[in-house]
């Protein structure tokens, strides 16, 4: 192997991680996505594309992706019904 195919997979790696990086990011899961970055390069960045949008969710009237901390879906304008979690004690 020469110096340029050593460069040029390192600089592969870097912008598949870095392509993980602000997916994550955009999809509310950044560690996950510099994780999945930094350990499966490509392979990491189909996964983190593939993964769920944790910033929104879905109205129960309207069906539409709202942000997740909305009180009143901006589409249809009625309650947004929040599912809680349980405590067990």
């Amino acid at each position: 192997m020469n110096m340029n195919s050593i460069s040029f997979w390192i600089i592969f790696y870097l912008i598949m991680l870095a392509l993980s990086v602000i997916i994550g990011y955009l999809k509310g899961n950044i560690i996950a996505g510099f994780l999945l970055g930094y350990v499966l390069g490509p392979i990491g960045l189909i996964l983190i594309l593939l993964s769920k949008d944790r910033r929104t969710i879905q109205c129960h009237a309207c069906l539409e992706k709202i942000h997740k901390h909305s009180y009143i879906c901006p589409h249809c304008q009625t309650k947004v019904q929040h599912k809680h979690k349980k405590l067990i004690n």
